[in-house]
C-alpha cells in the first residue's frame, strides 16, 4: 500500500522537484546548526530573485532587458509567486515594474520563512528550537539529509562544466542542447554569484575557476544582474 504521509526526502523515488528558492534554501543552509551559512541580506534578495526565475523558466513572465514586458497566471503553488503574480495583474498595461522594483517588492523575510515552511511540510527540513550554551533561544531549520546542500552543490558544478566544456560560457542553454534542469542549475550558479553568496559556499582558490563561471553565466541572466544591481544598492546603503 502507498504511504499516505509526506515524501521521504532520503528515498529518490519519492522526491517531488523543488522550487529554485527551496533549493536556495537548503543549500545556504548549515547542515548542522540549522541556521545561514551565508550573508542574511544577500540570500533574502536571492531568494526573492529565485521566485522570479521561476516564473521566467515555467512562462509566468517574459523579460526583455531590464524589463518584465508580459505575464501569465500561471498557477503558482505557493503564497509568494502568487503574490507576485497578483501584483503584475493589478499594475496598468503597459506599465510592468522593471525587475529591479519587482525584485525589491517581494517581501524578504516573509518569503524565506514561506519556504522553509514548504521544505518543512515536504520532509526536507526540521524546525526546532535550540539554545546557545542553553542560555539564548534561536530557531534552526537543520536538513533531514546532512548531504543535501552539497548534492546540490555538486549538480550545479556539474551543469557548469557541461556547459564550459560544449560551447563556452558565452552561449545560451540552446546551443549546447542543456536540459531543463541545467537551465534550473545555471539559474542558481548566476543568483549565488549577483547575491554574493557563492565565496562562502565556494570559498578559496580551489574554486576560483568555479566562481569566475558564475559570474559569466550571471552575465546571460536579466534576473541575476537585477539581483546584482539591487545587491549592490543595498550594501551602498547599509542594508
Amino acid at each position: 500500500m502507498a504511504s499516505l504521509g509526506p515524501p521521504d526526502p532520503s528515498d529518490p523515488s519519492d522526491r517531488l522537484p523543488l522550487a529554485l528558492a527551496e533549493e536556495l534554501v537548503l543549500l545556504c543552509t548549515d547542515p548542522d546548526s540549522g541556521t545561514l551559512r551565508v550573508s542574511r541580506n544577500g540570500f533574502q534578495r536571492a531568494v526573492a530573485a529565485a521566485v522570479l526565475a521561476e516564473l521566467l523558466l515555467t512562462g509566468g513572465i517574459t523579460v526583455e532587458g531590464r524589463r518584465i514586458t508580459a505575464f501569465r497566471p500561471v498557477g503558482a503553488c505557493d503564497e509568494v509567486t502568487a503574490e507576485v503574480l497578483a501584483r503584475l495583474e493589478r499594475a496598468p498595461k503597459g506599465r510592468r515594474p522593471g525587475l529591479d522594483a519587482a525584485l525589491r517588492r517581494v517581501p524578504r523575510a516573509p518569503a524565506v520563512r514561506s519556504f522553509r515552511e514548504r521544505l518543512v511540510a515536504s520532509g526536507h527540513l526540521t524546525a526546532e528550537r535550540r539554545r546557545i550554551l542553553l542560555l539564548v533561544p534561536y530557531r534552526a531549520w537543520p536538513p533531514v539529509r546532512a548531504t543535501v546542500a552539497a548534492e546540490i552543490a555538486e549538480r550545479i558544478t556539474a551543469s557548469l562544466s557541461r556547459k564550459g566544456s560544449a560551447s563556452g560560457y558565452g552561449s545560451d542553454a540552446a546551443r549546447w542542447g542543456a536540459s531543463p534542469a541545467a537551465e534550473r542549475d545555471l539559474q542558481l550558479a548566476g543568483m549565488l554569484w549577483a547575491a554574493r553568496l557563492d565565496r562562502r559556499l565556494f570559498p578559496g582558490r580551489i574554486h576560483s575557476e568555479l566562481r569566475k563561471s558564475f559570474r559569466a553565466v550571471a552575465r546571460e541572466q536579466p534576473i541575476a544582474q537585477a539581483l546584482h544591481r539591487v545587491v549592490g544598492s543595498d550594501n551602498a546603503g547599509g542594508g
